[in-house]
């Protein structure tokens, strides 16, 4: 996986922000706070999805020109040096990471809950837990099919450019786009499951220019990665787990396991082989084009889309909404 509401229906608002007031006297009545015109008109879901396309185009476009340095592509920078990498990685997570949280603060007016700070050790750590295990286990269907088996070991591999380059980049940018803004913002007006359809499906669509890539490695990614990372994010409302899934599944996949990441070969800790029909062992594209794959995680997606479910996490579209709800709900709260 490389590569909110108003009191009117017709535009969508997210939650107010916050204002501290002191406690009314009991003859008067507490008004809520008036959400500027402005703000209303940007909240609009196209119009939020072009300020974030927007902002992420002109911060990526100033850290160029800070830098000084010219566009390198993913190939080019397997053989840079760590430190290069390092600077690579940055350069390319804190435009967008600007991007979403102008977008959340300036033009929602809210706190971004998805992103609090008391989130970021223990849903990182549980989604890095999550990613690395359910590659683990997807390599062990392969291999209990005969279609992926371990030759040796690689102790001189370099690994920090499965880590940062095809690990961090893609946990960080591509869960900020997909979950954070298209998924989040199409879920506050068109509900959880309109959501996680568009979602997914652009998901897959962006991995169809990838080396290798075929139709059906696309469908493959939109199904398993699309509908799983979106319905974890609808119940976990944690992007930092699902960055961390992210992140963990593309570094054990290409890193540890040797199996190529959306198509693309990887130094690894372990030299491997895939054997059978593609749609077994996945090809030339990877794990990801194996229909064990998109089993098992369509699996999980049924799980996850049931504890979303049972923690009122799940979305009405606009119109089957009795009254407004806030984008990212608390735990405590049915949407």
């Amino acid at each position: 996986m490389t590569t909110e509401d108003t009191t009117e229906h017709t535009t969508q608002v997210p939650a107010e922000a916050e204002v501290a007031a002191a406690p009314l006297p009991q003859d008067e009545v507490a008004v809520p706070p008036v959400v500027p015109r402005w703000r209303r008109i940007a909240c609009n879901p196209i119009l939020r999805i072009l300020i974030f396309v927007a902002l992420a185009a002109v911060f990526s476009l100033l850290a160029r020109w800070i830098t000084g340095g010219q566009r390198v592509g993913l190939r080019e920078m397997a053989t840079a040096s760590p430190l290069a990498m390092l600077g690579q990685t940055l350069r390319a997570c804190v435009p967008i990471v600007l991007a979403y949280v102008l977008l959340v603060r300036v033009i929602e007016g809210r706190r971004i809950d998805e992103l609090a700070w008391p989130k970021l050790l223990p849903h990182s750590a549980f989604g890095l837990l999550a990613g690395a295990g359910l590659m683990g286990l997807a390599a062990a269907l392969m291999a209990a099919t005969g279609s992926y088996r371990i030759e040796g070991v690689d102790a001189s591999a370099n690994l920090w450019f499965p880590l940062l380059m095809v690990g961090i980049v893609p946990g960080i940018t591509e869960e900020l786009i997909f979950r954070g803004v298209l998924f989040r913002v199409v879920e506050d007006s068109l509900g959880t499951w309109i959501a996680i359809a568009i979602s997914g499906a652009f998901f897959g669509l962006v991995h169809l220019g990838n080396p290798n890539a075929t139709w059906w490695s696309s469908a493959a990614i939109a199904l398993e990665a699309g509908i799983l990372l979106g319905m974890l994010y609808a119940w976990t409302r944690s992007l930092y787990f699902v960055m961390g899934l992210h992140a963990a599944w593309n570094f054990t996949q290409g890193g540890v396991l040797d199996i190529a990441v959306s198509g693309f070969e990887l130094p690894s800790l372990f030299k491997a082989t895939t054997h059978g029909p593609e749609w077994l062992s996945g090809g030339e594209f990877g794990a990801e084009a194996s229909v064990l794959t998109v089993l098992l995680c369509l699996a999980l997606s049924i799980y996850a889309t049931r504890r979303a479910l049972l923690a009122g996490r799940i979305r009405k579209p606009f119109w089957s909404r009795l009254k407004p709800t806030p984008s990212d709900l608390p735990a405590h709260t049915a949407s």
